[in-house]
């Protein structure tokens, strides 16, 4: 008789097979044809209110790895946050303003900023960001991340525009924002001002030099005062004061040379002249001086302190000005010579040593990095200060140049163009960051709920050395700084109703019309008085705002706008490790300014991609790898899972090694899903479920396990550890599951009675496993979860939501935790796993083929003391073990706790099963006696 109809009954052609790159487009047209994200905010209104606010992708190009990794994680937290009961909506964002945009259109129509008209450009750009915006929707949308997509928020919308503004116009009533003349980061390569976030360090060869000021006769004798023996008793050779530098360019700026008022200075004699440096390292300059001169370098005796040096004039050797001697402690000892060339329009420290002892602010370099006509030096202007003018400003300054060698050091760059950056003294807007607010900041900061930890002191350290904050930018595109100046004087119109008027027409029309309405119509109806000089025409600032300004106040165009009753308990910022420098900031600093406190509660940072090897990913090392690449290979749900089983804290390694590993990984979650659904095919879950009560223990067992799990999950979530969930959950399915739950009720559910006690007792326990598992699982593995209980939802005779995202972890079935019931059971394993060890020799050994050929003795006397209690009060060892037969009795002639030997019993040809009642029967000599039972109740 053929009896493999019986056995694996219901594994037929079942719907759950790997094919995520055709399933998963099939599952988001049927959640956007359904309006899922929707019904999840209906469901969630009136509950905890926990938002993660989406700081904003820039809109210029395809997403990349790291885009990926952000948003997946950003995902995770809103879905966990549903599941366990609260209102999360996610509104996703894009930042559409900015130079990036500007370059490629630049690129595309061959020209430059200065050959093409503002409004032309402005309404080009609109269009490419848009297009952008378009393209990244669908592949964040593919990326499984639920959200309110058709309805972002774009910071180049009319209202977004308008919030900008008037951000602006209220912080500069506040006193907050000024304009002034100040050195700050200038891109004389996009010919712009720079904020702080928008500079990254990488390596430069640069110019090292040592350059002699000759001292002016009445500061030699001024100088003698101090001195023992006196300097003018020196023959009357001529006094140099030595400087060195690693930017000559900015020498013809120079206005002053700063000397350390506590350090010693001595006089070196060299080639028939004087030179003054410190005295700590006169022994490395007298090496230079004797290379430069030939002779001997003689220490003269002459000894002062910098404080007594203050006042001393010299003459700049480049052009003749007058360089004056100031005192600075910030000069160091540790190379050099001890004294700082100071160029107050080329540096934030030159600045502020030159404003303290009222130096001349000079800048003679324009907006494309050359010297203008007020550098004093016919052969420099024209001369571009980051190629030609280093070598140039060498050859005037001849003998005065005492010494000249390259050297490769960390140097600011431009984020946007790459290309090295200046220091250059303009007039800007910048946002005050005094003293008195810091303080605010940084106890805002600690308001904070930073993840990981270590974040809090990575932002108070960047903001505790911040310089003010540089709004304005030289471009075109972005949000205007909507203010007038007065023609005659230049002061800033400052009129409330004026503001107001602006801000109303940016939110009808856009930014744009700011520089398309003339001023008369501006100020129509208002009194248009300058409040310095009486003055009655204005003109416009036509710079734009930095566009981390623009991001910075998504705390009032977005949240605030968008949910201001009721308002969310906790706003959640998650972003890469590098925001601790940009929008965590830049959010932070006006949020402050204006409301006193921080725009997030919890502010979460991850680490950015790398390759397998820990290098970072770059198109010239061939090591890039694509999130399209593998979505379209594998499907998303492979990207979820290498999200969920990475560190984000860290770096994360991506690596196509990895990719597989991952898919080795998810097909054991898959496989358990689809062991689980096809094996409650034929159950009802009104009809055929089994009460608690009545559950065969080791079922009961499983799900109070289960509950143990899920309590770690959901902590795993609550800590925002995403590999911990992912790890217990792994765990679970491959060991507790698949490596004995699964594998022991096999028997029960392929050879039992289809509606028997014990079939259906595992068959309950299945069902809630699936559905606890999908529901665990769903932030993570959310197209996989979703097929998964969308299969079940067919057995539960809709009794389930209509998605695994419109359930929760409060309304899963469950068990009291029965402590007693779990650690029995723990103690079973724990002995299962002692017997399968030594099966595992058996099976190498080649004296058994399969578990169920085994016949086991167990002898009590070699266990420990809980397991020796336990063993002998199991009467199913051969189920749980699958084997045999067990025998515990204490007469095993071997040192071991467990012999395992071929027994003698037959197989039965249905269950597989060697058992001594094989045969029992006649008319079945292959089968046993249980099988024999179900197969008379079949036919």
């Amino acid at each position: 008789m053929d009896y493999s109809k019986t056995v694996n009954l219901l594994q037929t052609n079942f719907p759950m097979k790997a094919d995520l790159p055709t399933r998963e487009p099939a599952m988001l047209a049927e959640w956007e044809k359904s309006r899922l994200t929707e019904k999840i905010e209906r469901k969630g209104k009136g509950r905890p209110f926990f938002l993660l606010h989406d700081g904003p992708p820039y809109a210029n190009g395809d997403i990349h790895m790291g885009h990926a990794l952000n948003k997946i994680l950003k995902d995770f937290v809103v879905k966990y946050k549903t599941l366990a009961g609260f209102y999360s909506p996610y509104k996703p964002g894009w930042d559409c303003h900015g130079l990036p945009i500007e370059h490629a259109l630049f690129k595309q129509l061959g020209k430059n900023k200065h050959q093409v008209t503002r409004i032309e450009l402005r309404e080009k750009a609109a269009g490419y960001a848009l297009s952008f915006v378009d393209k990244q929707r669908a592949d964040f949308k593919r990326l499984g991340v639920l959200g309110d997509w058709e309805n972002p928020y774009l910071t180049l919308s009319k209202e977004y525009e308008a919030s900008i503004v008037e951000t602006f116009f209220d912080l500069r009533e506040k006193g907050y924002v000024y304009r002034g003349l100040k050195p700050g980061y200038w891109c004389a390569y996009d010919e712009t001002a720079l904020a702080e976030a928008e500079v990254e360090y990488a390596d430069k060869k640069s110019d090292s030099v040592y350059v002699r000021f000759q001292l002016k006769p009445e500061s030699v004798a001024s100088l003698a005062l101090h001195c023992h023996p006196s300097p003018s008793a020196q023959n009357d050779m001529a006094f140099y004061v030595l400087i060195w530098t690693t930017t000559p360019w900015t020498l013809p700026a120079n206005t002053g040379l700063a000397f350390h008022p506590q350090e010693y200075y001595v006089v070196l004699e060299a080639g028939g002249a004087g030179y003054i440096v410190a005295e700590k390292l006169k022994d490395n300059i007298s090496k230079i001086l004797e290379k430069k001169w030939g002779g001997p370098v003689i220490t003269s005796g002459v000894r002062f302190q910098g404080k007594e040096a203050l006042g001393l004039k010299a003459s700049n050797p480049l052009h003749g000005r007058e360089s004056r001697v100031v005192n600075a402690t910030y000069v160091t000892m540790e190379d050099g010579t001890g004294i700082v060339h100071i160029a107050p329009g080329h540096g934030m420290e030159d600045f502020s040593v030159g404003q303290a002892y009222g130096l001349e602010t000079v800048s003679p370099v324009d907006e494309r990095g050359m010297f203008d006509k007020t550098v004093g030096v016919e052969e420099l202007i024209g001369k571009h200060v980051l190629k030609d003018a280093n070598k140039e400003v060498m050859r005037l300054l001849g003998d005065n140049l005492l010494s000249h060698f390259e050297f490769t050091h960390s140097y600011p760059h431009c984020w946007r163009c790459k290309n090295p950056i200046i220091f250059r003294a303009t007039e800007q807007w910048f946002l005050r960051v005094d003293d008195h607010f810091r303080k605010q900041l940084l106890a805002q900061i600690d308001s904070v709920k930073w993840e990981p930890a270590y974040g809090v002191h990575r932002i108070k350290g960047m903001v505790e050395t911040r310089p003010d904050w540089c709004l304005s930018r030289q471009r075109h595109w972005g949000a205007p700084i909507a203010v007038l100046f007065c023609k005659k004087c230049r002061e800033p119109l400052s009129d409330k109703k004026f503001n107001a008027r602006v801000a109303e027409l940016i939110r009808k029309q856009g930014g744009s019309a700011w520089y398309e309405k003339p001023v008369e119509e501006l100020l129509e109806g208002l009194p248009g008085r300058c409040a310095k000089c009486q003055g009655t025409e204005f003109e416009k600032e036509l710079d734009i705002l930095d566009v981390w300004f623009d991001s910075g106040v998504s705390w009032r165009a977005v949240v605030e706008e968008n949910w201001p009753d009721p308002k969310p308990q906790t706003v959640m910022y998650l972003e890469g490790s590098d925001q601790h420098r940009g929008w965590f900031q830049t959010s932070l600093i006006p949020s402050v300014a204006l409301r006193g406190k921080a725009p997030y509660n919890v502010a979460l940072t991850h680490g950015f991609v790398v390759d397998g090897k820990g290098h970072k990913m770059s198109k010239s090392m061939g090591n890039v790898i694509a999130p399209q690449e593998i979505i379209e290979k594998y499907g998303a749900d492979i990207l979820r899972l290498w999200v969920a089983m990475s560190d984000y804290r860290e770096d994360v390694r991506l690596s196509q090694d990895i990719v597989k590993h991952m898919v080795d990984v998810y097909r054991r979650f898959r496989n358990t899903f689809r062991f689980l659904l096809q094996n409650t095919a034929d159950f009802s879950w009104a009809n055929d479920r089994v009460p608690p009560e009545k559950m065969e223990e080791i079922d009961r067992w499983i799900l109070v396990h289960f509950e143990e799990v899920k309590s770690k999950v959901i902590q795993g979530y609550e800590d925002y550890q995403f590999h911990a969930v992912l790890s217990e959950l792994n765990r679970f399915a491959a060991v507790t599951l698949s490596g004995f739950y699964l594998d022991a009720v096999k028997d029960v559910l392929y050879c039992e009675a289809l509606s028997s006690p014990r079939r259906r007792s595992a068959q309950t326990a299945f069902h809630q496993l699936t559905r606890g598992l999908a529901v665990c699982l769903a932030p993570l593995l959310s197209f996989t979860s979703e097929e998964s209980f969308l299969e079940l939802r067919k057995t539960s005779d809709g009794n389930l939501a209509e998605s695994v995202f419109l359930d929760e972890f409060s309304a899963l079935p469950s068990l009291p935790f029965d402590q007693a019931l779990n650690d029995k059971w723990l103690k079973i394993l724990e002995i299962r796993g002692l017997v399968n060890d030594i099966l595992d020799k058996q099976r190498k050994a080649g004296v058994l083929k399969s578990s169920q050929e085994a016949s086991v003795r167990i002898n009590p006397e070699k266990l420990n003391q809980d397991q020796r209690e336990l063993v002998g009060k199991i009467e199913d060892w051969p189920f749980i073990l699958q084997m045999s037969e067990v025998h515990i009795n204490g007469k095993i002639e071997s040192e071991e706790a467990v012999v395992i030997d071929a027994t003698a019993n037959r197989k039965c040809e249905r269950c597989w099963r060697h058992r001594p009642d094989v045969g029992s029967n006649s008319e079945h000599p292959a089968l046993c006696a249980r099988c024999l039972k179900v197969i008379l109740k079949l036919a």
